[in-house]
């Protein structure tokens, strides 16, 4: 039995709630109705870029498609990414996560124009605003911030670099390392994201972006920030062994303590070795 969700492109400028109406009919069908019970099915999204990604629901909120992935996380998309999500048989190619490591590409298209944060699971809410007496103050203070570091609108690729130098120097990482890093998992595209659902120009996980309270993965200061936040706390943890911080960076600090060093994965032994030559340059 095929299940065949389309979500309409909505226009901002024409208000166009027929659209709205219909993407939102159309996904409570497909919630409603009986799914196949054969455990070789699955949910897909196909994304307008044509990468398919496997979630484990989903829904359709104002105009935006929140999707919760299967290894836990969750993706925000504004609905005119989403070409369809259809149940499909697992046999069918779907892309799946990359394994073991934590599934970072360095080659991911961009899939949104606008993208969003990481929602929450359906039927949750997490709190990712201050109390309301501080929220305004901080809420200014954080976009005068930003608009420092990367004034708006200004998203080329050297506005980018200049931006990631600052945050660089303000958490005291190495300049060419932080550039390496960006280079190797999206090639400064600040709407990259993975097959795993990692995003933005660090490729954050969700879980990560979460644990350093990232509003917006997609925001290039913001994810940034994180980013280089995270490796070095990495780079701390192993003593200033940048093989060993990439590592962690790449597949997991798990990984790392379990095999007592860099994890024995072609992906991650590849990675760390790009990183440096591009901090080389």
């Amino acid at each position: 039995m095929h299940f065949h969700f389309v979500i309409r492109r909505l226009d901002p400028l024409s208000g166009s709630r027929r659209a709205l109406r219909c993407a939102t009919l159309a996904l409570a069908s497909l919630v409603l109705a009986p799914l196949a019970s054969d455990a070789t099915w699955a949910d897909v999204a196909t994304l307008k870029s044509g990468r398919t990604i496997e979630v484990a629901s989903f829904r359709l909120t104002g105009d935006r498609v929140e999707l919760s992935l299967p290894g836990g996380g969750q993706i925000a998309l504004p609905a005119g990414e989403v070409r369809e999500i259809r149940r499909q048989p697992l046999t069918t190619e779907i892309a799946p996560p990359d394994a073991p490591p934590a599934a970072k590409s360095a080659t991911e298209a961009p899939i949104a124009d606008e993208p969003g944060p990481p929602s929450p699971a359906p039927g949750t809410s997490v709190a990712v605003e201050p109390p309301a007496a501080a929220a305004a103050p901080d809420a200014a203070m954080a976009a005068a911030e930003a608009e420092e570091l990367l004034p708006r609108g200004q998203v080329d690729r050297r506005a980018l670099m200049q931006m990631a130098s600052k945050i660089a120097r303000r958490h005291g990482v190495d300049e060419p390392l932080v550039h390496a890093v960006i280079e190797v998992e999206s090639k400064y595209n600040p709407k990259a994201v993975s097959r795993a659902g990692a995003m933005g120009l660090m490729q954050l996980m969700p879980k990560t972006a979460n644990r350093f309270s990232v509003a917006d993965a997609f925001d290039p200061v913001q994810n940034v920030d994180a980013g280089v936040r995270y490796l070095k706390e990495l780079l701390e943890r192993y003593s200033g062994q940048v093989r060993l911080a990439l590592a962690a960076y790449n597949a997991g600090e798990e990984a790392v303590e379990r095999h007592g060093g860099i994890p024995p994965y072609r992906e991650t032994i590849d990675y760390v070795k790009r990183v440096q030559r591009a901090a080389a340059r």
